[in-house]
This record gives C-alpha cells, structure tokens and sequence, in this order.
C-alpha cells in the first residue's frame, strides 16, 4: 500500500473500528473454485450487484457493504494501494451509515498455517516473494506448505555408513516436491501446482559428523516454467539456485532440520527470493505442525 507507517495505521484502525474485513480467494469461490456452493452464489451475487450500480467490480477490488448485504461502495486495486484514498473512502462510508465504533469483530491470527498431516510426516514452509518488493503483486511475499510423507523424506537421508565429506543427490521425484514450488507471487484458481520442473538437483556433503550424527550442505539447480496466469499457458521460466544445510540423525533415521534459501533466482526477467523451512520436532510431536 503507498503512504507513509501513519496513514497505513490509520486504514488499520478504522477498519479495525467499523468494518469486518473479509478476503475471498479465487481458489474458493471463484467460478472454478472448490468451495462451498453458498459462498460462491453469494459472492457471484455481490459481483453482480455491483456491476449493475456501476461501483466497480475486478477479481481484485475492495467491496463495501451495508450491514444488510447490499453494495454500497468500491475502490479498484490501484486506489485501494492509495493508503489516503482508501482511507476517506472508508470514512465516508462509516459517516453515511452512522456506524459506531467497536472492538474488532475476529481477533487476529495468521491466515497461513500448517496443514494436517500424518504424524510422521514432514512439513516445510514455503515463503516467496519478487525483489524489490512493491507496487500490486509485489507488496506481500506468497506463502505455501510442504508435506512429505515418509516415504519421501527418508530418501533425503545420507546411508547409514556415511563418511564425513561423503556426498549424494536427493531422487529426482523427491527433489522436485521440495522445489516445485519456488517461483515468485501469481494468479491461482486452485490449490494444485500447475508447474512443470525441467530441473530439480539438490546435492548434499556432509560438513560435520560425530556417531551418526551430522550436518550436511545442499547445493540445489532448479529450472520451471508457470505461467503466470492460470489457462494461459505461456514460457515463463523460474531459474534459481539454492544453498542450504540438513541436520540428521542416521542412527535414529531422522531429519532433524532442513533449511533453503534462493541464492540466485529469476521469473522471467525479474529477481525473486524463496525460503524453504521445515517445521516438524525432531520427535514429530504433531503439537509442533
């Protein structure tokens, strides 16, 4: 959003005051999105109104309504990223409707968090985002989750009689979970990966190694194209490289800690970072996903 910390706080607050925010994702009740069928009519029906009042209408637009339900104001995506005008728009509405002020209705909590998976499953945290950061797709990173079952992240371990500097590469359809996600912020309509992987090599050397356990290095190449629009295949290619490092445990055949990080990375023409964390105790106490 464009404005200075002051007149960014001061949307949060009469926000925070007057209104109950609410997102829709495209993935859910877009028209082939896989959400509940009464949520999708609803938002086709607020769609509609707008549309028919003139107030605007976009798949990213603000929406305002009255408490009944009925469209009274909207603010395309380039006002909205105005903090001042999206501010006056938000008071005049709040003037209109005589609202009084309140605590805020849903107390706030991440709206990105570990799916459910199996108890001895692996998780990893997935954050992207383009570099520099700014303007309408780039304002915020993209956030995503990884869950290897075991089957798969036993195959990262190195064998039991590993030497130090010994070193390996992770199979090719492990390699390719870990990282077909590494691209930059982009439309979706639903939550299955539409990447191709041309390239997914993630090279481990162990660093350290003391009565089974150890750390080794990964180097990683990958290559991917996503197109950036859904349906609209085109040549966008993800190229970057990867450096991190996973603590083990061979005698136990754990994964104690894996962590990646981008060290070179491209979507097309532009930079991009990603992070890849795993989440999961080296016990896998379900509490910890």
């Amino acid at each position: 959003m464009r404005a200075g910390p002051l007149s960014n706080s001061k949307v949060i607050e009469v926000l925070n005051k007057y209104y109950v925010p609410v997102t829709s994702s495209n993935e859910g009740a877009g028209d082939l999105g896989k959400g509940p069928p009464a949520e999708k009519t609803e938002r086709r029906r607020i769609y509609d109104e707008f549309l028919n009042k003139k107030l605007g209408v976009g798949d990213v637009h603000v929406y305002i309504l009255a408490p009944d339900g009925r469209a009274i104001a909207g603010l395309d995506i380039a006002s909205a990223e105005d903090a001042d005008k999206e501010y006056e728009l938000l008071r005049q509405v709040v003037a209109r409707l005589h609202t009084e002020p309140g605590q805020p209705a849903v107390t706030p909590r991440p709206q990105s968090f570990p799916p459910a998976a199996a108890a001895d499953a692996m998780i990893f945290h997935v954050v992207s985002r383009h570099l520099p950061m700014g303007g309408s797709w780039n304002e915020y990173p993209a956030e995503n989750w990884i869950v290897l079952a075991k089957s798969d992240w036993i195959q990262l371990l190195p064998p039991k009689d590993i030497a130090l500097k010994a070193s390996w590469d992770v199979p090719l359809p492990v390699a390719v979970k870990l990282v077909e996600w590494i691209y930059p912020q982009a439309e979706e309509v639903e939550l299955q990966n539409r990447s191709r992987v041309d390239v997914a090599s993630l090279h481990l050397a162990v660093t350290t190694l003391r009565e089974g356990v150890g750390r080794a290095r990964i180097d990683g190449r990958v290559r991917l194209r996503h197109s950036f629009y859904p349906g609209k295949p085109s040549e966008d290619y993800a190229n970057s490289k990867l450096l991190g490092y996973m603590d083990f445990d061979v005698t136990q055949g754990l994964i104690q800690r894996l962590r990646m990080v981008t060290t070179e990375a491209t979507y097309t023409t532009s930079e991009f970072a990603t992070s890849i964390v795993s989440i999961s105790r080296e016990t896998f106490d379900s509490s910890d996903h």
